[in-house]
């Protein structure tokens, strides 16, 4: 860059400095964040060539691009005023959700025992080891078809079971999710 381009990119900074500050200011309410608007701006004019870049009037220019990122910070803001308040929500709802986790693990155990053994292992096998059903097959020798009764047969008995822990697993992906 020029030296002579260098000196009217600080002119124009100097220039318009204050009175832009003043009114990313008036949208912002807070100084620091007017300061970063406008340092965001400059330095966006700063990277490319701003003597070329800008066909209409300059301080029309510069009134719309504070405007453009001074609306930018504030919905950045609200996003992370967002994300703070879930974060407090979600936490606040933790213990509750570890207690009926712990719960769940409990009355899974107490149904999983309600089980005939064979159907119990199958199902052991087929969602704790993650075995597919042809594996579980080979692994008991029974057929695909056996390992896939043993399965409905396991989880329609913990349907039944868990009953009340599924309606209370709905509410919370519904209204906590």
């Amino acid at each position: 860059m020029s030296e002579n381009k260098e000196k009217n990119f600080e002119q124009l900074f100097r220039a318009h400095y204050k009175e832009l500050h003043r009114y990313a200011f008036r949208y912002l309410g807070d100084s620091d964040g007017a300061e970063e608007v406008i340092q965001q701006v400059f330095l966006r004019l700063w990277e490319k060539d701003w003597e070329e870049l800008i066909h209409t009037s300059l301080k029309a220019y510069l009134y719309r691009a504070i405007y453009n990122e001074s609306m930018n910070a504030l919905k950045k803001e609200q996003r992370k005023l967002k994300y703070q308040s879930y974060e407090q929500h979600r936490q606040g709802w933790e213990p509750a959700v570890d207690e009926s986790s712990k719960d769940l693990d409990k009355k899974l155990r107490v149904a999983l025992s309600g089980l005939p053994e064979k159907s119990r292992t199958v199902f052991e096998l087929s969602r704790f080891q993650e075995m597919k059903y042809k594996d579980i097959a080979a692994t008991l020798d029974l057929s695909i078809k056996t390992v896939e009764g043993h399965m409905s047969k396991a989880l329609r008995h913990l349907r039944i079971e868990l009953m009340d822990y599924l309606t209370l697993i709905i509410f919370y992906i519904i209204y906590i999710l």
